[in-house]
């Protein structure tokens, strides 16, 4: 009793165990079951492993298939939009020429799934390319008026006002007695509508095509049109009888696959594999002794319904490996029944309060704090004592990451780790941002209101500093002060500088814009930007200490930002002025207009000023 006592303690007016007496306990019977539950936990994870595999070659195969039926139609959407774009750029001219009709004929030769490629002015007529159905592989020019075809003049009627690609409704081609799918692509010359450029794609191609991918894949292909037509299948490569302009497709309750025919229907029985591969795009059929499994997804855009590739194969060939398994599952599971559920209560009881605490470290580790969650008490001791200094630490940390810049403290942390970080002077570029005018800005908000504002100012400016590696120094009323080249060094710190500009410049625009619909108040900002020389370290005092950069430099920064109200784009959203070091350092090409040496307040020296010319492309003026 002495020694329970000592396991078992009151904390709080209830019972904590020690987690030394729940793990003997627990792993102690655990042991007592452990030649059934190591049988049964390979059994299990064999069976899951093997389903899962299942899983994904079915998945596999139908994306597969479906990506190539894609890349077959998607060849005859490429040639169309070539002879196009030859047209529209005036390459070559849509006439009943040789270099016209070549250009289509051997567009025809390159893509065999076409049947015939035309072209079709305004005029309605027709200079095109087709292929012979009394010569397997021959190939002829056509050319004809289509003022009496009242499907193709429609089709140039219509893509004078709509003027967009598009696949039509199935057509049925009566010189080759099949259906063909089209895409159809409106040619514009200078502004102009000038014709329709057109290719119809063989229904019995895209069978030959489905027979070819059944051997690769060894499952039966097939592609419907709709729910209730079949557009392609092996059967189908060398024709079709009974096919007309009528009826170009066969009906799928009457084709002559079996397993089609049945796709939609109920199956008779529900056998494993129902039970183990079931689901969205999956099927079965049954038929005497065999069951087999039909697999289908949706392919839109080609025609005016969507087709739905499919394929199936016998279930046994699929789950053969599942049916070995499945007897020797069933019994270990009654074996290491009693002990996986003992297991897994004391092993979820230990490890979830472990696995967050592991999982809150390692966010504490990144500075991640707002979205570490706060653990819950455990019944065992040890935990429950670890939960709650884990969480007191939590909220102390909160409250430093409020008033210490998280970027810096990450930089400081992968560079110096433990050491001790000594002053040193260092080139370092330095920002400056204000709001003009915020006094009078501020009048009209209340306090929280104008905390509020600052606060979204701020993280917008601070977003876009350290999107370019930079850090923000300090907020200092409405003005922030950000560097680059401290603690991180970098050889495009001014690059760094000025890309973190313009991308401030285009939050203030939008949000201005945002502004303006809601009735808000715009802002306008200046920015300073000088490269120099500055001390950077630990300054202040042993109980408060920031690790900031001082100098002349910095003095240049602010004043070239206060300057930004009298010179430069005074009247812009943000006037960004750089010093001319900064200009001289630039490796990348950015838009600056010269504005001259300037003597900035305090200094008695005059510095060279640019502006930096925010909606200008980077091309505009070289670096130097």
């Amino acid at each position: 009793m002495r020694w329970l006592g000592q396991k078992l303690q009151r904390v709080g007016g209830t019972w904590k165990a020690s987690m030394s007496v729940a793990l003997g306990l627990g792993l102690g019977f655990f042991v007592l079951t452990s030649v059934a539950g190591v049988l049964g936990i390979g059994l299990v994870i064999g069976y899951q492993n093997t389903i899962d595999l299942l899983r994904k070659k079915a998945e596999l195969l139908i994306r597969s298939e479906i990506n190539w039926t894609r890349q077959f139609l998607e060849s005859a959407e490429h040639q169309v939009d070539f002879i196009s774009d030859q047209i529209s750029s005036g390459e070559i001219e849509p006439s009943a020429d040789e270099a016209f009709t070549s250009l289509l004929l051997g567009a025809l030769a390159a893509t065999p799934q076409i049947t015939r490629i035309q072209f079709i002015d305004t005029s309605y007529r027709l200079v095109g390319a087709v292929r012979q159905s009394d010569r397997p592989g021959g190939t002829r020019p056509m050319f004809r008026s289509v003022k009496g075809d009242d499907d193709l003049r429609r089709l140039v009627d219509n893509a004078k006002t709509d003027r967009r690609s598009h696949w039509g409704a199935l057509l049925w081609l009566q010189d080759h007695k099949e259906a063909v799918l089209n895409y159809h692509q409106p040619v514009v010359k200078d502004g102009v509508m000038v014709g329709v450029v057109s290719a119809f794609v063989s229904a019995r191609g895209l069978s030959a095509f489905i027979a070819d991918l059944q051997t690769d894949f060894g499952a039966n292909a097939f592609i419907l049109y709709g729910r209730d037509a079949v557009l392609a299948h092996p059967l189908m490569a060398f024709g079709y009888a009974g096919l007309t302009g009528l009826t170009p497709l066969p009906r799928q309750k009457s084709f002559a696959d079996p397993v089609v025919v049945s796709m939609w229907d109920p199956p008779e029985r529900v056998g494993l594999s129902q039970r183990i591969i079931s689901g969205p795009g999956i099927g079965f059929a049954a038929f005497g002794e065999q069951t087999y499994i039909i697999l289908h997804q949706p392919l839109e855009g080609f025609t005016d319904k969507p087709l739905l590739v499919g394929t199936y194969f016998e279930a046994h060939d699929l789950l053969s490996e599942a049916y070995r398994l499945r007897w020797a599952f069933v019994i270990c599971l009654l074996m290491s029944g009693l002990s996986a559920l003992v297991a897994a209560y004391i092993g979820r009881e230990i490890a979830r309060p472990v696995r967050r605490l592991a999982d809150g470290s390692k966010r504490i580790h990144d500075l991640d704090l707002a979205s570490v969650e706060r653990i819950p008490g455990s019944f065992f001791r040890e935990l429950n004592d670890a939960a709650h200094s884990f969480n007191t630490m939590l909220d102390g940390l909160r409250w430093f990451e409020r008033y210490v810049p998280k970027t810096l403290v990450t930089h400081l942390i992968r560079l110096h780790h433990d050491e001790a970080i000594e002053s040193t002077y260092r080139e370092v570029v330095v920002m400056f941002t204000d709001i003009v005018g915020f006094t009078t800005i501020s009048e009209a908000m209340t306090a929280p209101t104008t905390a509020d504002f600052l606060i979204e100012h701020f993280t917008m400016v601070a977003d876009c500093v350290e999107a370019e590696g930079g850090t923000v120094d300090k907020y200092m009323g409405d003005s922030v002060m950000a560097i680059w080249g401290a603690p991180e060094t970098y050889e495009d710190a001014a690059d760094r500088a000025c890309h973190a500009a313009l991308a401030i410049a285009d939050a203030v625009r939008h949000y201005n814009i945002r502004q303006d619909k809601e009735g808000g108040p715009q802002v306008r900002l200046t920015v300073g930007i000088h490269l120099g020389r500055v001390v950077v370290g630990n300054i202040g005092s042993p109980g408060r200490l920031n690790y900031t950069v001082v100098g002349d430099s910095v003095n240049v920064a602010q004043r070239l930002q206060e300057a930004g109200k009298f010179v430069g784009n005074v009247g812009a959203e943000v006037n960004v002025l750089l010093s001319g070091a900064v200009r001289g350092a630039l490796l990348d090409s950015f838009g600056v207009e010269h504005v001259g040496p300037r003597k900035l307040r305090g200094r008695a020296e005059q510095v060279e000023v640019y502006a930096l010319t925010v909606d200008a492309p980077a091309e505009a003026v070289s670096a130097g």
